[in-house]
């Protein structure tokens, strides 16, 4: 084995060089030795590889077996250290079947190699397993070290550390262009640096037109945790780096040191997605570099912070030393303009820390930019501090740009006094389409220290303290807002974007019109992933068509094209997809779930025979008979009702005895039909939503605002509508609810809310309480139930069979002593959880469309009390995603808000009542 020389934390890649020259001479000294041994096997290895092939983008020359063709032992017992050198040409391609490769010196290849790959063929990157000696006899093992080259392909395999706190092994690859690490975990625990080097890869590109990818790099097995600068980081980008290097989709988690960091580099680092978690020292560290045409960023990744909770793999004593989210950091090289986009932090628990996003003094780092990121802090780390430039040294622009960014959370207190803080000569720097809510203690919205020609407009600073500090600074404030509710972002308009708005608008109208997940038709097959409580990363590829089904994908999920690759953690999690044609492949790259094909559960090994094209014929087919059998039996929709707008803000609920559909195109996404209900809103004088019904009108209320009601041509009333219809539609509704349904509706003409108990055929006890009161509705409430004022307990067993009641008020508490029943309010079915759920969050529209993303720690429902969703509005395991205009969006939920995404003009109001 090879005792590699040390190197300190700012070794440049001509120190590197230098250090490489007398063991790249040992290396190939070597070679030549085992040449004359491995003449027989290359030309073995020649006469069995396949001939040229095009993969990954690559043209090969040759595709290799390890174990067939070069007789490398898949067992882990001998190791492959020659047959892997002596394989090492331009234009080959390495498979290496399921198995433990065991390697023990470490292969210098600096012999400018064009096109070279290793990949696994198991499908799942952890069935192919590099393994080392262990403890690696204290030194600091390096399994590849590639200096050279261009498109080298490392693909499909794990590095096995192992468990204990000595096994490393880490990779170093600098290529002129075309390099791809992808789906190549590092497992088992990280040893401090005195027994590793100071990171597990070290990736480079030396050409200043090359981009090298690094694609679904996992590092999530924990480390040693000695604190700064001890610890080891997960990827580095050195100083020898001119060109691109692209991070997409990666898990770093628990790092001893940064999650990646690239502060030398004169090249650029940029960052697609992908989760950096719980990592000590920075969980991201770049820069802008010093590239002639590119510059550095960060898109659509996840910085979670909660050092309280760290994941299975820590060690008893296992803490965290001074976290940092994001450091903007050239080490003094005076580079600027790095961008961080669409980014999300969440910080629930942290030691001292420098900041959730900071630029140290010392990083001589100029100006950067934080656009549409949302920031959440629940500690007392300081949430934003740009720390004073030295503008002799660092580039322009100086200053710090916020644009469309969120800050919440239940802090109490900031070290710079406010959540923001802009220090010394950040001249230039803005705050614009912003929101910051910390309600708690004593904080400040934005300090801005010494810093000339600055702007905060347009935004929302609801805080406990001031919300603006300036302090010998020139700053220019207008449409500052500081309201109990919180303006949500607007689009970015800083760049002149009229014009692309216009066009982003115009062409997310036409996918939502063809492919929205809550619009479109579903696809005729439907595949679910449900997780079962491990860390789990799938992908899958369809022969047609693919689409999410409702609101399961979040933001970490992709699909493009017929390729979906996404995770799913939480035990009973899922994520569903429709899709036509059939599943082409299928693979975990991480972890396991259950696998559901058209409702049957299917194997990994056999989801992809699972369909077949006939399946869209039969449900074509399937679809035909049910849909011609419904018209058969169909009632006579023979009775009309219309709503016409008078020019107010105003939401309808009404119920039919027997049959409902809308009439034409009056019904827009945001009402809905529920079986023999609807509930709609309805604002501009002379618009209308126009209904046919069988039967008679059984309920009808405003629960805001008025509208002209007609029923068959003829104008009625609220409190009259209920009459307007004499025929019943069947006689079981004309017994049961006619007669009932006229006493009902007077003795409910002053009460707002129904709520129906419908049984299922288990003998079940409930019980509710009202804030207003409580009445039986017509003769559905029996001897042995109990009513009083504002409360009621009573039995409902009979399938079918309900119990109704008016009300006013909200109801604050509904459970079942014993059993189950549906429950309805107004018309809607409803989960009776909502009522046992202490906080409430409204979004009520003014007009103009506004979408809302929430996530909470605990569960969230709609209440349909204040505002019912919309068709085309979701809520799933903690998250409530949709959209409003003119109307209002209700939900009831525990535990905090994670997360706030909004974008509109709509007021945000909520409350926290359990702490």
């Amino acid at each position: 084995m090879v005792r590699l020389t040390d190197g300190d934390d700012d070794e440049s890649a001509a120190d590197s060089d230098s250090i490489l020259e007398s063991q790249l001479n040992r290396r190939n000294y070597l070679k030549l030795g085992a040449m004359a041994a491995s003449t027989a096997l290359s030309a073995g290895v020649a006469s069995a590889a396949s001939g040229p092939e095009e993969r990954f983008g690559i043209q090969w020359d040759r595709v290799v077996n390890a174990v067939d063709d070069l007789g490398m032992d898949p067992n882990g017992n001998e190791p492959i250290d020659d047959q892997l050198d002596s394989a090492y040409e331009s234009g080959t391609l390495i498979e290496f079947p399921p198995g433990e490769y065991l390697a023990t010196e470490t292969q210098y290849w600096n012999d400018d190699v064009s096109r070279f790959g290793m990949v696994g063929t198991g499908s799942s990157h952890k069935d192919v397993q590099f393994v080392f000696p262990s403890g690696n006899n204290g030194e600091k093992y390096r399994f590849l070290e590639i200096t050279s080259g261009d498109h080298h392909v490392l693909k499909n395999f794990s590095i096995q550390q192992t468990d204990d706190s000595t096994t490393t092994a880490d990779i170093w690859m600098i290529n002129d262009d075309g390099a791809l690490i992808e789906d190549v975990e590092w497992l088992g625990r990280t040893p401090t640096d005195n027994d590793a080097r100071r990171q597990l890869l070290a990736y480079d590109c030396s050409s200043v037109d090359g981009v090298n990818v690094a694609r679904r790099v996992y590092m999530r097995e924990g480390a040693e945790l000695p604190g700064y600068p001890d610890g080891v980081a997960g990827i580095r980008v050195q100083g020898g780096s001119v060109g691109e290097i692209r991070l997409v989709d990666c898990h770093i988690e628990q790092r001893g040191s940064s999650s990646f960091r690239a502060t030398h580099t004169r090249g650029v680092l940029r960052v697609e997605g992908g989760l950096f978690k719980n990592n000590d020292n920075t969980n991201m560290r770049i820069s802008a570099g010093d590239h002639p045409s590119k510059t550095s960023w960060i898109k659509g990744a996840t910085v979670i912070m909660d050092a309280d909770n760290l994941n299975e793999h820590a060690h008893d004593g296992d803490s965290l030393d001074s976290p940092e989210g994001l450091r903007i950091d050239s080490t003094g090289n005076g580079y600027a303009g790095v961008l961080i986009e669409d980014c999300d932090f969440i910080f629930k628990s942290c030691p001292t820390s420098r900041g959730i996003v900071s630029s140290p003094t010392w990083a001589g780092h100029g100006g950067f930019t934080l656009r549409n990121c949302r920031i959440q802090n629940d500690t007392s780390v300081q949430t934003i501090h740009a720390d004073s430039v030295d503008t002799d040294t660092a580039d322009k622009p100086w200053g710090v740009n916020l644009e469309n960014v969120s800050i919440t959370g239940s802090t109490r207190s900031q070290p710079a006094g406010a959540a923001v803080c802009i220090d010394n000569d950040r001249n230039g720097s803005t705050v614009q389409n912003s929101c910051i809510h910390f309600p708690n203690g004593d904080v400040d919205g934005v300090l801005v220290n010494d810093a000339t020609n600055c702007e905060i407009v347009d935004s929302n600073i609801n805080v406990s303290g001031q919300a603006t500090v300036f302090s010998g600074a020139d700053v220019d404030t207008s449409n500052i807002t500081s309201g109990d509710s919180c303006p949500l972002p607007s689009a970015d308009g800083s760049t002149g974007g009229d014009s692309s708005t216009t066009d982003d608008s115009t062409d997310s109208t036409t996918d939502d019109s063809t492919a929205d997940d809550s619009t479109a038709e579903p696809l005729p097959n439907e595949i679910r992933l449900v997780g079962t409580g491990t860390t789990t990363q799938y992908e899958f590829t369809v022969t047609d068509s693919l689409q999410a089904s409702g609101d399961t994908i979040e933001e970490w999920d992709d699909i493009e094209s017929g390729t979906a690759t996404g995770w799913i953690t939480t035990d009973g999690v899922e994520d569903a997809y429709t899709f036509s044609g059939d599943i082409d492949s299928f693979s975990f790259l991480e972890g396991e779930s259950e696998i559901y094909v058209n409702g049957e559960q299917v194997s990994e090994s056999t989801v992809t025979g699972a369909t077949t094209d006939d399946s869209t014929d039969s449900n074509t087919d399937g679809s035909t008979d049910s849909t011609d059998d419904s018209t058969t039996d169909s009632p006579d929709l023979s009775h009309e009702l219309r709503l016409v707008g008078t020019g107010t803000q105003t939401q309808y609920e009404f119920t039919v005895s027997d049959a409902l559909e809308a009439s034409g195109d009056t019904i827009e996404t945001w009402d809905t039909i529920d079986g023999t209900s609807a509930s709609g809103w309805i604002t501009t004088a002379g618009v209308e939503d126009t209904f046919n019904f069988a039967g008679s009108v059984t309920s009808f209320g405003f629960v805001e605002g008025e509208a002209e009601i007609y029923v068959d041509g003829e104008q009625v009333t609220e409190s009259t509508v209920t009459d307007a219809v004499t025929d019943s539609g069947t006689d079981g509704s004309t017994d049961s609810g006619t007669d009932g349904s006229t006493d009902s509706t007077d003795d409910t003409t002053d009460s707002q809310n129904e709520l129906r108990l419908v049984g299922t055929g288990a003998e079940t006890q409930y019980e509710v309480t009202v804030s207003g009161t409580l009445e039986a509705s017509g003769d559905t409430i029996e001897q042995w139930d109990d009513v009083s004022e504002s409360s009621a307990t009573g039995w409902v067993t009979t399938e079918g069979v309900e119990d109704v009641y008016a009300f006013t008020g909200t109801i604050t508490s509904l459970s079942f002593l014993e059993g189950e029943a549906e429950v309805y309010v107004n018309g809607t079915r409803v989960d009776p959880a909502v009522f046992s759920l202490p906080n409430t969050l409204v979004v009520e529209g003014d007009g103009t469309e506004t979408t809302y993303d929430f996530m909470v720690s605990g569960d969230i429902l709609n209440d349909p009390l204040v505002g019912p969703t919309e068709s085309d509005d979701s809520l799933t395991n903690g998250k409530a995603k949709g959209s409003v205009t003119d109307g209002i969006d209700a939900f009831r939920f525990s535990g905090d808000i994670t997360k706030m995404n909004l974008a509109g003009d709509a007021a945000l109001t909520f409350e926290d009542n359990d702490g």
